[in-house]
């Protein structure tokens, strides 16, 4: 009973993000350097195309920033904010969050191979074709986000939430489904195998969708 309880606790939120005049202001050196930081607003800056060599720690706000194309060396944030940013094709390696937002994000083609998110907040991003094979969202929330042709093979959603998420032709072979109630998702043409729909709750009309891969003939 313990063991249900854990995993359908809620989302927690950020301990502590006041509002980016509260902060101090950050700036590109501040990222460049690969130093842990703390309680820093970062807004309005291009880092598109470069190396980071890491980005660590917590109580921090990105409004406006571009990640795109760049390589994060190791990424551990937590209680953090992603508002408006564009982390499109980056390479995030050691990806660790615990209690991050990322609000009306562009994640397309992002790769975050073996990715760690717990608490993680996702409303309103376009993640289509990411890579976040082997990954880990623990009592995530996922809402009126696009996943399209996403690469979601071998990921655990032990706790998480979705709600309008568009899944469509995303591959989810091996992932742990069990107990993702998927009934407001698109799930128009995903890929995957019939031991992966085990604990999944569905629509009806989504059941007879993924009766193709019963192999049975439905008249």
């Amino acid at each position: 009973m313990a063991e249900k309880k854990k995993s359908e606790r809620s989302r927690n939120r950020p301990r502590r993000i006041p509002a980016c005049d509260e902060f101090t202001e950050g700036t590109e050196d501040h990222l460049l350097a690969g130093s842990p930081l703390e309680d820093l607003c970062f807004t309005n800056l291009d880092l598109s195309s470069r190396r980071i060599p890491a980005l660590r720690g917590g109580n921090l706000v990105f409004d406006r920033v571009s990640f795109a194309n760049s390589e994060i060396a190791s990424l551990r944030l937590f209680d953090a904010r992603f508002v408006g940013c564009d982390l499109s094709n980056a390479m995030l390696r050691a990806c660790e969050a615990t209690r991050v937002e990322f609000v009306d994000c562009k994640l397309t083609g992002l790769n975050a191979f073996g990715c760690r998110f717990e608490d993680v907040l996702m409303e309103r991003c376009d993640a289509s074709f990411s890579h976040l094979s082997e990954g880990r969202f623990h009592h995530c929330e996922i809402i009126s986000s696009e996943f399209r042709e996403a690469a979601l093979n071998g990921i655990s959603f032990e706790g998480t939430r979705m709600k309008d998420v568009v899944l469509r032709k995303a591959d989810l072979a091996e992932a742990n489904l069990s107990g993702l109630d998927l009934t407001n998702c698109n799930i128009e043409e995903i890929s995957l195998r019939v031991t992966d729909l085990r604990g999944a709750i569905v629509s009806p009309a989504q059941a007879m969708d993924l009766a193709r891969f019963l192999e049975v003939v439905i008249r």
